[in-house]
């Protein structure tokens, strides 16, 4: 459980690091590249605490992982 509050304060932290109105090209760059990170470790750390929740054994470290690619897949497609 301690490792599932971890992975949602950094989550967390990203977001909010990616916030605010950037003054520059090179901070709006900056800025997405923040976003599309934060995304993709959010995915990957809500698919995985899903996918934790099915099976029992082996099958429920595959449901993990694949709950972690599959989250990692949509904070990513959601950058683009």
């Amino acid at each position: 459980m301690k490792k599932t509050t971890v992975a949602c304060l950094l989550g967390g932290a990203l977001l909010l690091a990616a916030c605010g109105a950037p003054t520059t090209p090179t901070q709006a760059q900056a800025q997405s590249d923040a976003r599309c990170a934060a995304g993709i470790l959010g995915g990957a750390a809500l698919g995985g605490v899903l996918g934790n929740q099915i099976g029992a054994g082996s099958g429920k470290t595959l449901a993990t992982a694949a709950g972690a690619g599959l989250g990692m897949y949509a904070g990513q497609s959601a950058c683009n």
